[in-house]
């Protein structure tokens, strides 16, 4: 999958990669990634800037794998 430049500015530590319309990150489950698909590129580079980028503990992803390893 091709990545875009603007992968080197991702906070989050379960962010895997994005491209125009879409991000992946870590999985809930081990071998497996989480996608989220955007039906714009505009939509896509809001959430990346907002939740990616700066305010990741704010994604409800973020939240949710916290908890997973929180029962590890």
């Amino acid at each position: 999958m091709p990545t875009m430049y603007d992968d080197v500015d991702a906070k989050c530590p379960y962010f895997h990669s994005s491209n125009k319309r879409e991000i992946t990150c870590e999985g809930i489950a081990d071998g497996c990634i989480t996608a989220l698909r955007f039906e714009s590129q505009s939509k896509r580079n809001l959430h990346r800037r907002i939740f990616c980028d700066a305010k990741y503990k704010n994604c409800e992803i973020y939240r949710m794998l916290e908890e997973k390893y929180e029962d590890e």
